[in-house]
């Protein structure tokens, strides 16, 4: 395995001119998904999937060509599930959605005053269905005290508890923090764990927006978004109920978002915005990378850019390719998706890994 390298100014000017007459670029060896549909989605059976909405689900039974959808919500005049959620089927059959109920947010954040205020509010529940999304359960809130600043990520252990990292909002001085949700019952009740605080100052600080997979020997492991031009790594060794190594990665990024997925081949795949401008000391959210680990995360290969928006400096950028999420929908057939931009993509993994 080999560790990352930077994208250099020389390889990326021949790039650029090369294809400056496009708007947006996607690497050669992906397709195009057959929907315009947001991740994640959620395998169901085969050629089956699922895939949340604001307020339904869309069910595909013909691997995404046509979706009918299913109410959410009995009520859905009060709730609405943010485009950052993250979706899990257990092993027993019950599918689990945790969502920011944007139905309920209040952003009202003073830096001058702390930083979120008393109405600075967006709670994060979990929904739950036992029939294959066909129907939901009332939906369950989880944290309900503050500001929840991302759901990105969410997975069930050997032992069969669910986690979902999480991120709060906290005051003096106002910053992100990371935690972890965890269930041992199906998702009907919660524990949380300690916080990850990184310090910081600012709506956009702290320790944000983390994505977590289990090691194969039983650890869970974290990827948080920073500002310091890498990913922060946790480790917890009880299953998303405390966090107690905390360093920075080896993992260059901008302050944007990773995703973690565990594939049926048993590596890791990750994607990220890994650019980082090294004279302005900001990130960049207009090239997404992957890379994959066959060594439990402590390696990756190559890093392979499959997206790229080609906006003109000084122009406004409407295709930013951040915010990813990853469904394996087939053995080695992985669906990409962005909150942020265009990318709606398939690609095999087989495609992508050094030979």
């Amino acid at each position: 395995m080999k560790q990352f390298f930077l994208f250099t100014g020389v390889i990326a000017s021949v790039f650029f001119s090369a294809i400056a007459v496009q708007a947006e670029w996607n690497h050669p060896q992906t397709q195009k998904l057959p929907h315009p549909h947001l991740g994640p989605f959620l395998k169901l059976s085969e050629n089956s999937l699922l895939a949340p909405d604001a307020k339904q689900v869309l069910i595909s039974k013909d691997a995404g060509k046509t979706w009918d959808a299913k109410p959410l919500y009995a009520q859905p005049e009060k709730f609405q599930t943010s485009q950052e959620r993250a979706i899990i089927k257990t092993r027993k059959g019950t599918i689990i959605l945790a969502f920011m109920n944007l139905a309920e947010k209040k952003f009202h954040w003073d830096d001058k005053q702390g930083g979120p205020q008393s109405d600075c509010y967006l709670p994060a529940y979990i929904v739950r269905s036992t029939d294959e999304g066909q129907t939901w359960l009332p939906p369950q809130i989880i944290q309900d005290d503050s500001w929840c600043g991302a759901i990105r990520s969410m997975i069930q252990t050997r032992s069969g508890r669910i986690i979902v990292a999480v991120s709060k909002a906290i005051a003096n001085p106002g910053r992100h923090v990371m935690l972890t949700y965890y269930s041992d019952d199906e998702g009907a009740t919660w524990n949380h764990s300690n916080m990850i605080d990184l310090g910081g100052s600012g709506d956009h600080d702290g320790a944000m927006e983390g994505t977590i997979v289990e090691l194969k020997e039983g650890q869970i492991y974290a990827l948080i978004r920073t500002r310091f031009g890498r990913f922060w790594e946790a480790f917890s060794t009880d299953e998303g109920a405390s966090w107690r190594i905390i360093r920075p990665s080896q993992i260059p990024a901008s302050s944007s978002p990773a995703i973690l997925q565990r594939l049926e081949s048993g590596r890791i795949v990750m994607l990220w915005n890994r650019f980082r401008d090294p004279e302005r000391k900001t990130g960049s959210r207009e090239e997404l990378s992957l890379a994959f680990s066959d060594d439990e995360c402590q390696t990756w290969s190559d890093p392979v850019i499959i997206a790229r928006d080609l906006t003109p400096a000084g122009q406004k950028r409407e295709n930013r390719v951040s915010y990813p999420y990853v469904t394996e929908v087939k053995p080695g057939e992985l669906w990409i998706t962005t909150m942020q931009g265009p990318v709606r993509l398939s690609l095999k993994e087989a495609d992508f890994i050094a030979k």
